[in-house]
């Protein structure tokens, strides 16, 4: 199988090392925000809903009751995002391990999770689409972030699975300079 040599301007294995960090950095911030949303999430009233609809000057776009379904559906989405959280700390510290000792069987459970993580996604649109109607501005908004995060799932798998492919095959001990002239 073809083998990616670089991403984006650097080798796979840097390349993997920059997204197990960043994955690692998203994970944490992430925690913290979802830990805070569940925290905070209390039933609100109808009433208050509506007041703060009509403060957004969102009252015309959306119902109140099409509002209390999107925070009911949106809290389940946040516990589904914390777990998913706190698994990908431990996948990318194991990838960053993997990627830096050059150990393969380390850098698959991330192979394993982004898949994942593109079908949690796209669970998400469907979800999004069916509480609130898939030409609904809101739906659409969420709809284009969880999109576009699929589309960065694939180009992620692609260069940590060719970084995979080279370790496998003995192909990453090369020593020739990170830099190399264009």
């Amino acid at each position: 199988m073809a083998v990616m040599e670089r991403c984006c301007c650097c080798r796979v294995k840097t390349g993997s090392l920059i997204l197990g960090a960043l994955f690692l950095i998203g994970s944490i911030l992430a925690i913290g925000r979802d830990v805070k949303e569940i925290k905070e999430n209390e039933h609100i009233s109808n009433e208050d809903l509506q007041q703060v609809l009509e403060h957004l000057e969102m009252d015309s776009v959306v119902t109140v009751d099409q509002m209390q379904s999107f925070l009911a559906t949106q809290h389940y989405i946040t516990i589904a995002d914390l777990i998913l959280s706190i698994v990908m700390i431990v996948v990318s510290g194991l990838l960053i391990y993997g990627v830096q000792k050059g150990i393969a069987r380390f850098v698959v459970p991330i192979l394993v999770l982004i898949p994942i993580d593109f079908l949690i996604r796209f669970s998400f649109v469907c979800v999004h689409s069916l509480n609130l109607g898939f030409l609904h501005p809101l739906s659409i908004a969420l709809n284009l972030v969880c999109c576009l995060g699929m589309v960065f799932d694939i180009f992620i798998w692609l260069c940590i699975f060719s970084h995979w492919q080279q370790i496998k095959d003995g192909l990453d001990r090369q020593d020739d300079n990170e830099m190399t002239r264009v």
